[in-house]
């Protein structure tokens, strides 16, 4: 029997879960979906993608017990929201980043542990099948020990209405090195370059970050590029892997031994594996 999932924000990034999880109910996975939103016109945008729709969160959980919530709204809301919708499922997806402070992150894992349920933050990237096969071989020794992660995000796009670029693009690249170097925390960061739109809101950024045993990633994310950017260099001591994160199914792998293009046969969409390991999770 599958699940019963319930979204709460049907914005963009939402309305793409709200998607995924349409895909998984025709599968069987999902058994079903209800979608809540603070603009009660979003419900005509969603015909034939749920199975319910509410302007609040608590007419929701009211209405239908649901295996999973997910948070997809922006971050300022998900500490009050995690906090208070904990006791209405067995599983709760928040949408990166899981706060603004330390202090709202602890106090929802504290929240969740007290409950007895189970939390997933959704780094994306971790279910990215090229990144889960760079990490594969990194851990194999293709190249070497890993020593470097150079991460570029630069889209074309104008900024989202209130943008953070740290947030919205910066984490995927600090994440995805804390994930790639065997999930250790930087112990030292500075910001190269930061620009700002004119309402004095951070749009592009370039981080350096330091990592236990002389490792280091360059982090260079941002909006209102000249050209998309979408790469993730992994320099090891022994050679190299080149991620090329548009439009490709294949790394390029450089070594000594090594000038080839690995390519990976069926890969799926990220946001897709991440919802299956959601649900995985409660069985």
């Amino acid at each position: 029997m599958g699940v019963k999932v319930g979204i709460i924000g049907c914005g963009r990034w939402g309305t793409v879960h709200l998607n995924t999880l349409n895909s998984l109910k025709k599968m069987g996975t999902v058994s079903e979906i209800h979608a809540c939103d603070l603009i009660p016109s979003k419900e005509v945008d969603l015909t034939g993608l749920i199975d319910s729709f509410c302007a609040n969160w608590q007419t929701m959980v009211e209405s239908v017990e649901l295996d999973i919530i997910a948070i997809v709204t922006p971050v300022e809301t998900h500490c009050e929201l995690a906090l208070q919708v904990i006791d209405y499922c067995k599983v709760l997806f928040i949408e990166k980043p899981i706060g603004l402070t330390q202090l709202e992150a602890s106090a929802i894992i504290s929240k969740v542990e007290e409950r007895g349920g189970n939390l997933l933050v959704g780094h994306i990237l971790r279910f990215h099948d090229l990144i889960n096969q760079a990490n594969n071989l990194i851990s194999k020794g293709t190249i070497g020990e890993l020593q470097r992660v150079d991460f570029s995000r630069i889209t074309t796009r104008a900024p989202p209405k209130n943008p953070n670029v740290f947030d919205a693009l910066a984490i995927h690249g600090i994440d995805t090195a804390c994930y790639c170097f065997g999930e250790i925390e930087p112990v030292g960061a500075s910001i190269d370059n930061l620009s700002f739109n004119n309402k004095n809101q951070p749009i592009h950024a370039r981080i350096s970050l330091e990592f236990p045993g002389a490792k280091e990633a360059s982090i260079d994310v941002g909006w209102n590029g000249d050209l998309e950017a979408r790469e993730i260099v992994f320099s090891g001591s022994e050679g190299k892997m080149i991620v090329e994160m548009k439009n490709s199914n294949s790394i390029k792998l450089l070594t000594k031994e090594h000038d080839k293009s690995i390519v990976i046969e069926n890969t799926q969409l990220p946001l897709k594996r991440e919802w299956e390991y959601v649900i995985e999770t409660l069985n």
